[in-house]
């Protein structure tokens, strides 16, 4: 119960869990954008580009309408091979769309040849200064189980190696959400606005 002009250390605590919980949520959906390519094979990688995530639904362009209602009749598989690489149950759904790109970004993006997301090899390789990888096992040391601990911890450096790898190919980061969208984007895929 909490009394008048005291905040309760429970309160704090859970507002404080909470806060976490939403973060890392929001880490898993931002890392399911970057193993999309791995997780649907190259004709799909080839095809289709995740514009964005919310609420465990994932939005994706297709290049032609067939795609993407070939795309939803195999979303429940690739919904299942997307949690088990994010180690848990973030993607809820798939919603293809062949429409919504300005002619101009796609353009731009068919006369460069695209790399969507890295491949395990690529990220693994990525080294991490000491003081972000110490940051990470600081803010793990925190979880009290053991296999959640080690499965933060596991997630959290995968998605800084991972940001590292978009800013090394020209992601710009969205001043508004945080978001990285891919070059030659001038428009945030997640939250619409200018870069």
């Amino acid at each position: 119960m909490r009394r008048a002009g005291r905040i309760s250390p429970l309160s704090v605590a859970l507002e404080d869990l909470l806060s976490r919980r939403e973060a890392r949520v929001r880490a898993k959906e931002r890392l399911a954008a970057l193993v999309w390519r791995e997780c649907v094979g190259s004709f799909y990688a080839e095809r289709t580009q995740v514009t964005g995530i919310s609420r465990g639904i994932m939005y994706v362009w297709c290049n032609s309408p067939a795609l993407a209602h070939q795309l939803s009749l195999d979303g429940v598989e690739i919904i299942g091979r997307l949690n088990a690489e994010l180690a848990g149950q973030y993607i809820k759904e798939i919603r293809p769309s062949a429409t919504g790109r300005r002619r101009g970004q796609e353009a731009a993006e068919a006369s460069r040849p695209r790399r969507a997301s890295p491949t395990r090899r690529e990220l693994e390789a990525i080294r991490l200064p000491p003081d972000e990888v110490q940051a990470v096992e600081a803010e793990a040391a925190r979880i009290g189980d053991e296999g959640l601990r080690a499965r933060f911890l596991g997630a959290a450096l995968a998605q800084r190696r991972a940001q590292k790898w978009q800013r090394q190919h020209g992601y710009r980061s969205c001043e508004h959400c945080g978001w990285l969208t891919p070059p030659p984007l001038s428009h945030c895929t997640k939250c619409g606005r200018t870069l």
